[in-house]
Parts: C-alpha cells; structure tokens; sequence
C-alpha cells in the first residue's frame, strides 16, 4: 500500500535566476537554504534519512542470514531480478485514494514485499524492494520528491518487515506458526511505519494534526495488509509447493484490487460530495459563484485542470491542481475553441497537449439561455463514466441558475436601492403598515414630523405610534377596507413634546383573503398651512377690530361736526378737531407698522430698515421716550450722567414706545410700569417691567411674530396689531442688539432692550 500526496512535484526547489552565474557550492548551499525554508521538503528529508538508516542497519546486521522458505529451486541470480520485475509490476499496478488535497495510492506492493523477504535473504530482499519501487518510479516518471519521498517510507518500512520476519520466524525454511507471526508482525509494523511517516504530511497538506490522520486511516490500513499479506503468503507457498496453481492466484489479487478500488470510490465519493455540498452553498449564496463553481467541481471530480468562460466578461478563469486555491485570468484555451459553443457535453481525448489525456466541456445555460462554457482537463483519464458527465451537465445548468438568480438579485438590489432612496430623501412622510396594524417602514421625514425614530416605530403598532388626541379622529388612522383600500384623511397628532400636528394620510392598501398585506400611507405635515390659514383669519380678525376702533369716532365726530357744528362752541368743535386728529394719527401708525411689517420678512437686514447707528446718549433717549408718552404710570429710574451706545436714536424711540406702551396695555389702570437702565461690559440695557397678567412659558418667542396675539382675537380685550413686538425685536437686533422677554403669570413681565455700548 503506497500514499503520494498532490503537490509534492510542485514542491522541487529551483535555483533563482540570478544563480546562473554563481559558483556550484553558493548554489549548492541556496538550495539547502530553499529546503530548509520548506516544511514538506524537511519531512521528504527526515522520512528519506529514516529509509536510509534503517535499510544500512538491515544490510550490515544481517550479513550471513539466508531466505526463511527453501524449495524455490530458482537460481539467485535469476530469482532476484524476477522478483525485482514482479515488485515492480505489483507496485505498478494502481488504484487512487483521495484524501481532501492529497491522494493515496494503493497497490499490491506489499503483498510483493511479502514473496521478497520470504524468498530471498534480508539483504536481496531489500534490494529487490527498492530497485522495484526505483523501476516503477522511473516508468511512471514521478517527480524526485515523490519518488525520494516513496523510496525513504518504502525503505523504512521493508526494513522493519525484514528485521521482524526474520527475527521472529528465523530461517525454518518451511511455513510454521512463528513464521506466519513473524510475517503477521512485520506487515503490522510495515503499515504502522508507512502510516506514520505519511500521516506526517497528509496532516500538514490538509491542515489536521498527524495523530488525526493516523486515526482516521487505521482501520482501513489494517483491512489492506491484512489483504495484502494473505495474497503474498499465498502466492509464496503455492509457488513453492504447486507452481502450476499460481494462475488461479490471480483470482485473489483481483479480489484484492477490487477491494481497493471499491475504497477508492466510496472515498472519491465522500470527497465528491463535500465539495458538491459547499457548491451549493456557494450557489445557494450567489456570491461569486463562477470562482466557487469552478474551485470547487475541478477537485471533485479530480481533474488536474478547470477553465470557465462566461459570455461576455472577458477573459476566461482557469484553476490547476497544482495551486488549486489559485484562480487565473486568461484567454479561452486554443484547443478548445471550436467546442465552446457546444450544446451538449463532449469528451475530448484526441488532439489534446502534450499531458492532457480527457477534456469534458460542457455548456453553462438555463432557461434556454446560453451563459458560458465550463471544461475540466485530465491527465489519468481516458473518458468520463455517463453518470459522472450527466452530474457535471447538471452542475453547469445549476451554475446558469445561479448566475441568473445573481443577476436578478443585483437588479433587485439596484432597485432597491433606488427605492430606498427615494423613499429615505422624501420631503414626504411615508409609513408601510403591515398585517396586524405593524409599522414596516418608517422614513426620515416621518421621523423629522413625529419625533420618533425609525428604530423605535418598525415593529410596533401605528395606533401606539401617532397620538391623536381626538376621539372621533382616531379611527382615520386606518381607514382601508376591502372595498375603500385608497382613501385620504386629515387628522391632528400630538409629538412627545407636546406639539400638535395636523396630518394628511394618503393610504393605498393591498388585501388578499380578507386580510391587510400591505398599507402604503404618504404623510403630508399640513401644520403651517392650517397655522398660515388660522394666522390669516386671525390677522383679518384684528385687522378689522384695530382700524374699525379709530374709524369709529372719527366717523361719529365728523358728523357730529357736518350737522351740529355751528351751534357747537369753539371749545367743543376744537375738542373734536384734536379727537379726530389723534384717532386719524392712530390709524397712520396702524398703517405704518403693517406696512413696515409687509415690507420685511422674518429677518431683515439693516439696510431695509433705515436704520442708521451712530454714537448716541442712551439716557437722553429713554428720557425723552418717556416723555412723549405723558403718562404719570410710567416710573423712570435713569442715571444722570450720559451712557453712549451705538444706535439709531429715532429707531430706538421707536422700540422703547413700543415696549413701554405694551406695559400699560396689559396692566392695569391703577398698575405702574418701571423703566431702568443697567450696564455690563459689551452691552447697555433698558428694562422694561409691568406688573401685568404675564405671559404663558411656551408663548415666550411667539410673541415676537408677526401678528401674534396671546388673546384670541374674537375675544381680546386689548387692542393692537400684534406688530409691535415684532418690529421691536427686527430694529434692536438690526442696531447690533436684541430684545429678550422674562415673564411671570400673574406677577408681570420684563422686556430688556440691549444695545452696543460704546467707549474704549
């Protein structure tokens, strides 16, 4: 029984190019270097000292012993060179065992060896071993490491074989018990060495320990020399005592052969289907697959070659078994060209390169569509059995398979994507609800709406998701049926932090069997234009109630004036005159400040509001703010010395009218409102504080927009546009400054203008 291991040619160390030149001994000596750097060269090396050793012990322990049997009335001068032919034919004649990435060779060398020691003395015995196995070796042209690697194990082994036998059995020159013990015991201990030394690299190739090997291929060994043993005792007694029965003992060593070669299936078996077993997770995958197919189906069926062309993706993709985790690039082979678009499988066997003995190509389509072309070289082989090319056929068409799912799963993909993308950079909220009322997906703009992240919304159910605040609005969430599965609706939500949101859900649902697939909802944020509706109305509201208060006595008094004037006194009439003018005044200002207010938008520059700053007292423009309000409620607290600022005075006037005139709106007849100066080192600040009702918390900032009113217009018992504020703010900030609001309900509040200090 022999084991050769994939590879091994592959593994000759050459001298590098640039040792041309060099002298013999620096070459000698970079080729021990390149052994050394090698690990199954060093276990070539151990294994071929180990044969050397052992058979040097055979030849000077046993100089004089002669052959355990006699009878075989040959000539030794013909006998040895006729069992040298025989070891040869018998190690010659070959069954293959794959292992993974190496392959065992099995043989009926051993039964050979057994006719050898039998017949011959310790030292032709041996002779006969080697020069058998070095014929072979030579006729199968094997590469020196193998036949380096096969002569050392052979060696070491026959050696152990010879030194057992004829230790235990002696020379009775007939068979006896201690000559079949011996014989027992030495083909033991040539399988156990054999094993030993090869487990050592089966274990390194394949990755396991040596022990694991050894384990795992004990049985089987001990069932072969058993087999072996038997055929070679045999055929040595028959040879001695019934030579004209030696033809039958063919039968035997056919029996063993095929029980070789039934090994050697169920192991190629076992191989095939670990392969094919990784094949289909690889298709089943569809990543890559075209590397894994052709990785993968050339070591299952053991082929020394693999290339695969795919229609229209460049050059073709070849694996060797001597690198066979390696895939190249490179042009369709020459030879097979006129066979690539074949319909069905062909074997080639003819007209082939030198080395190459079976090519099967075999078409990669499906659905009737042509992919590629796959072939797997041999060069052992003469053809495939049908069983085995109908497999390949099939592994093609399931490789089709799988390139088309891949292709259909990167379009899928692609779209996807796509989908994805729209779906995610949509100014729109969309939600897909699922069976049971569950939220599948869940957008950014949705996320940006509700306040509740993606995360946190997919899984759940769409009622615990959007609060709606509305009893009989609650079961618009989900308005679809089996007879209305698109319809539109309109509800207000309330987000975590308390802000409502008034929504427009466009579902679009899908039902099967009764039951709700799919409900694809577009959500529409319709907040700011209810608030811009509601704004309007309100703003039409006030607008109506400010001007209708100034129009009213002007219109009463200038018909009092057309009708009664000449019997009214001069006092009166001026009375009237100054009430008209005063209310008509009013009404410039109402015009002015709505025409300011449509003039600019939320943020306008300095230059659009004529504002221009220049250094200014801010004392004096408080002083006389204050002043022109003549009002005795007004308390003013003010330094004496001057405060520069850089201002506009005029705008300033402008601000602090308003924000004194907003104080005694909201207080009380009877309630002052306190002005103040203070000063830090970039700003100076007038407060302005009331002791009026206060303003709510979450109207703070809103009442510095445009038209907000804190009372509702239809019911407000103050008057004004809502403007002021506003413009206020717009003016402080265009002068480098701002205008801040702190705010108690039912205490009173404190409006801060802040202006640039000026100074060094």
């Amino acid at each position: 029984m022999e084991r050769l291991v994939l590879g091994l040619a592959a593994q000759v160390v050459t001298a590098e190019p640039h040792d041309a030149g060099r002298p013999l001994p620096q070459r000698a000596a970079g080729a021990v270097r390149a052994y050394a750097r090698d690990p199954i060269l060093r276990r070539v090396v151990g294994v071929a000292a180990l044969g050397a050793a052992l058979g040097a012990f055979v030849v000077l322990a046993m100089p004089g012993r002669g052959s355990v049997l006699e009878g075989a009335g040959v000539p030794m001068a013909w006998l040895v060179p006729g069992l040298v032919v025989l070891t040869c034919i018998a190690e010659i004649t070959v069954v293959r065992l794959r292992h993974g990435e190496a392959v065992e060779e099995l043989s009926l060398y051993e039964a050979a060896l057994i006719i050898d020691v039998l017949l011959l003395p310790p030292r032709h015995a041996l002779l006969a071993a080697v020069a058998g196995l070095v014929m072979a070796s030579v006729l199968q042209r094997r590469p020196a490491v193998k036949a380096a690697f096969n002569l050392g194990t052979y060696t070491a082994a026959v050696s152990v074989l010879i030194l057992l036998v004829h230790l235990i059995g002696g020379t009775a020159g007939t068979v006896t018990a201690r000559v079949l013990a011996g014989v027992l015991a030495g083909t033991l201990a040539f399988t156990t060495v054999n094993l030993c030394c090869l487990a050592q690299i089966l274990g390194f190739i394949n990755g396991v320990a040596p022990w694991a090997v050894i384990r795992s291929e004990a049985r089987l060994s001990l069932y072969m020399a058993v087999g072996t043993m038997a055929t070679g005792l045999t055929t040595t007694v028959i040879a001695l005592h019934a030579p004209l029965l030696l033809p039958f003992m063919a039968m035997p060593a056919l029996a063993v052969t095929y029980a070789y070669r039934a090994a050697a299936r169920e192991a190629d078996e076992r191989a095939r289907s670990a392969c094919l077993l990784q094949l289909s997770h690889a298709l089943a995958e569809r990543e890559d697959v075209v590397r894994q197919f052709l990785v993968l189906v050339r070591e299952a069926f053991d082929a020394d070659l693999g290339v695969i062309a795919v229609s229209g993706t460049g050059p073709a993709l070849s694996v060797e078994a001597a690198d066979p985790a390696t895939v190249q690039a490179g042009p369709f082979p020459a030879y097979l060209a006129a066979w690539r678009d074949a319909d069905a499988p062909v074997q080639l066997t003819e007209n082939l390169p030198t080395g190459l003995r079976h090519v099967v190509i075999v078409p990669v389509e499906g659905a009737g569509r042509r992919l590629g072309t796959a072939a797997f070289a041999s060069r052992r082989r003469r053809r495939m059995s049908t069983g085995d090319v109908t497999l390949l056929a099939s592994l093609g068409n399931a490789l089709a398979v799988a390139m088309r799912g891949a292709e259909h799963l990167e379009r899928l993909t692609e779209e996807r994507s796509k989908l994805q993308a729209v779906v995610e950079q949509s100014a729109e909220g969309i939600m897909v609800i699922g069976a049971g009322g569950l939220v599948q997906v869940w957008n950014q703009a949705l996320t940006d709406c509700v306040g509740i992240p993606a995360a946190e919304a997919t899984g759940r159910p769409v009622g615990e998701l959007l609060d709606v605040p509305a009893e009989e609005e609650r079961e618009l969430l989900l308005p679809v049926s089996i007879d209305v599965p698109r319809v539109a609706t309109e509800l207000t939500i309330r987000r975590g932090d308390g802000e409502e949101r008034r929504l427009r859900l466009a579902h679009s649902a899908i039902f099967a069997a009764g039951e709700l697939v799919r409900d694809v909802v577009v959500i529409s944020d319709l907040t700011r234009e209810y608030r811009t509706e509601r704004l309007k109305s309100d703003f039409i509201a006030m607008v109506s109630h400010e001007l209708r208060t100034p129009l009213t006595p002007i219109m009463g008094y200038i018909d009092l004036l057309r009708t009664r004037g000449e019997r009214m006194t001069p006092q009166k009439r001026l009375d009237a005159l100054t009430l008209i003018g005063d209310r008509a005044a009013h009404l410039s200002r109402l015009v002015e400040d709505l025409l300011l207010a449509s003039r600019f938008g939320d943020h306008p520059d300095e230059a659009s509001l004529q504002v221009n700053t220049a250094t200014h007292d801010l004392v004096a423009i408080v002083r006389q703010a204050v002043e022109d309000l003549r009002c005795d409620r007004v308390v003013l607290s003010a330094p004496e010395e001057a405060w520069p600022a850089r201002c506009d005075s005029g705008r300033t006037v402008q601000v602090l009218t308003n924000l004194i005139g907003n104080g005694l709106k909201y207080s009380a007849e009877d309630r002052t409102v306190e002005v103040s100066l203070r000063r830090d080192d970039r700003f100076l600040h007038v407060d302005v504080r009331d002791r009026g009702r206060g303003i709510p918390s979450d109207s703070l900032e809103k009442v510095f927009e445009k038209f907000h009113r804190v009372e509702d217009p239809m019911t407000m018992s103050t008057s004004g546009t809502g403007l002021g504020l506003f413009i206020a703010r717009q003016l402080a900030r265009a002068m480098g400054g701002d205008v801040t609001l702190e705010s108690t309900i039912n205490v009173g509040s404190r409006f801060t203008l802040s202006l640039p200090a000026e100074g060094p």
